[in-house]
């Protein structure tokens, strides 16, 4: 005979697992959200200006890397410098490629973002067909078009211009263009002689105008003036803060995966020339004959922090109101 306590014991245990799977299942419910329902995708948005901001990612464009599981991507290129800007600003671009002094300004107007590498250490030329041109101090009394009013071309160019015993408002007449791709048809259509410009435009202008050459160099004149062994950072990857602080992992990937595409656009020359073609708008041979004029070097920002200091400080002292009256601090990195 069997003990009723027995079955009553027997009965209470069955009662009490059923009971537990029961609270298993609810708190498994209220940890998820929905049970049962996938976690919402995170969407990038990735931009970078024509030219030479966009062809050291051209690797990234064709392949669009994983991130991460749940992660879509989607990049774009952006021609114009103030779409750019605005695009930081609107918060629609989450990752883009800018030139280093934007990102400083930015960050000092109180705009969200981090600067997470440098991608390019200069690509700015004076180019043209006046040969009498060897040195700068030869540029007196020349008309010069610039591409961008304000941009890191023209700082430098009237940087140099002053440190070489010239007034950029008086000794020289400075006509400027929006964008390095008008200025580059315009040099090619013989309607200027004279053009502050960079790669990959540089290269377009020779190929199509034969008798055109290089005949400044802004990288060496900045190691030259400024003593330096490496020359300018002048264009980074900046990363916005919100995107940082919720998915800092998906970032450092997103890097990891920039710096690669980057060495392989400097160790696949042709490759990387149909890839800019494709996507950056210029042509295959200008952007292969340009690479090694494009100073590609990938860098984690703070790695870099000294020179990316004395880059914006030189400008700073030019003139202030470049990087918006102060200097960035030290949140302005994106940690290592």
């Amino acid at each position: 005979m069997i003990n009723r306590e027995v079955i009553i014991m027997r009965k209470n245990s069955s009662l009490i697992a059923a009971l537990m799977l029961v609270l298993m299942i609810a708190a498994i419910a209220a940890g998820s959200g929905n049970f049962g329902q996938a976690a919402e995708p995170i969407n990038i948005n990735i931009m970078a200006l024509s030219g030479t901001t966009g062809l050291s990612m051209v690797k990234m464009f064709e392949d669009n890397p994983v991130l991460s599981t749940g992660v879509n991507v989607t990049y774009s290129i952006v021609s114009n410098p103030q779409q750019m800007t605005a695009k930081i600003i609107s918060g629609e671009a989450d990752i883009a490629a800018v030139p280093t002094n934007t990102a400083a300004l930015l960050y000092n107007k109180g705009i969200a973002i981090k600067i997470g590498a440098i991608t390019n250490w200069g690509v700015t030329y004076l180019a043209g067909r006046d040969l009498s041109v060897k040195k700068w101090t030869d540029l007196k009394g020349k008309t010069i078009a610039v591409t961008g009013k304000g941009a890191t071309p023209d700082i430098l160019f009237r940087r140099f211009l002053k440190a070489n015993g010239l007034d950029p408002e008086r000794d020289v007449k400075l006509e400027y263009y929006p964008t390095p791709a008008e200025l580059a048809q315009l040099v090619i259509a013989e309607k200027t002689d004279l053009a502050v410009i960079p790669e990959p435009w540089v290269t377009e202008v020779m190929l199509r105008s034969p008798s055109a050459r290089v005949l400044l160099d802004f990288q060496e004149e900045w190691k030259r003036l400024e003593n330096r062994k490496e020359s300018y950072p002048q264009s980074c990857l900046v990363v916005s803060t919100k995107l940082y602080q919720e998915h800092p992992e998906v970032v450092k990937t997103f890097l990891q995966q920039a710096g690669l595409a980057s060495d392989w656009v400097n160790d696949n020359r042709a490759q990387a020339g149909i890839l800019a073609e494709k996507f950056v708008k210029i042509s295959a041979n200008a952007a292969t004959d340009a690479i090694p004029r494009c100073n590609f070097r990938f860098a984690i920002a703070s790695s870099v922090k000294n020179e990316v200091d004395y880059f914006l400080n030189s400008l700073f002292e030019f003139d202030p109101e470049f990087l918006g009256g102060k200097l960035p601090d030290a949140a302005f990195y994106l940690p290592q």
